[in-house]
């Protein structure tokens, strides 16, 4: 067994741990394509897929609306400048910036990356930012949630309170 085939085994029985299920059809499988489903559902209701593709793409697939998918592999930025042909800019050059995707070549390798996609979007919880905290954070939370002049005039089950909250 490959490099590859032994690095797709171990990703597929991780994803089938997670809850995820296999559900490409015989024509998807026979054109390389693997779609797999999440054990649960997005906000309105319809199943989460994502499907990794033999051109080297990994997508999410959607149901509805005027995308059908959208591509979640890394993005290579490019920069390049453009000449100006006609007109009264003639001559100048302006910045065009755009993104190319990259591909991910072996399907050992699509499987981890969606594997990993899946678990850090899905099921870590994302903070928007760790807030450090001190005593100034304290007194702001103590007056903003008990009205309170500061985290010391509180009492003890308040203190309390406002620890556990924070440290959540």
């Amino acid at each position: 067994m490959n490099k590859q085939a032994k690095k797709y085994r171990k990703y597929y029985e991780a994803l089938d741990l997670i809850g995820c299920k296999h559900v490409s059809n015989p024509r998807q499988i026979k054109n390389g394509t693997r779609v797999f489903r999440l054990p649960f559902k997005d906000a309105w209701g319809h199943d989460i897929d994502f499907a990794t593709y033999e051109s080297g793409y990994v997508r999410r697939l959607m149901k509805l609306g005027y995308c059908p998918c959208y591509q979640i592999n890394k993005k290579k930025p490019e920069t390049r400048l453009i000449e100006v042909k006609s007109g009264p800019h003639k001559g100048y050059f302006y910045k065009l910036r755009s993104s190319e995707r990259v591909l991910i070549e072996g399907n050992g390798d699509r499987l981890e990356y969606l594997f990993n996609y899946i678990v850090r979007n899905y099921f870590k919880a994302k903070p928007k930012y760790q807030r450090k905290i001190d005593m100034e954070w304290l007194d702001f939370t103590a007056k903003w949630r008990y009205g309170e002049f500061g985290f010391e005039s509180c009492d003890s089950d308040t203190q309390d309170e406002i620890l556990k909250s924070l440290q959540q």
